[in-house]
């Protein structure tokens, strides 16, 4: 795991050299958004695409994660102009 800077994106995965980094803004979410960042990270280990089965591993490791989401695209804007 490592921690970025990057313009859009809240992480992202390597699965062929397991590899997982996360912008450092994520640390300003409600915890429970960075648990379903977390498990959407983990769930790229297991499958590298959103295919639904994908989003059935984000769903057993973290529950429901459309509010999550929804906090993401409603406050996502205001943190990724942090520090810009």
């Amino acid at each position: 795991m490592s921690i970025a800077d990057p313009k859009s994106r809240w992480g992202s995965c390597s699965p062929h050299n397991r590899s997982i980094r996360y912008s450092w803004r994520v640390v300003m979410a409600p915890p429970a958004v960075i648990d379903y960042l977390a498990a959407h990270e983990v769930a790229h280990l297991v499958h590298a695409d959103h295919s639904p089965a994908y989003w059935a591993v984000v769903q057993r490791l973290i529950g429901d994660h459309r509010p999550h989401r929804k906090w993401l695209r409603e406050n996502g804007p205001a943190l990724h102009a942090v520090g810009r």
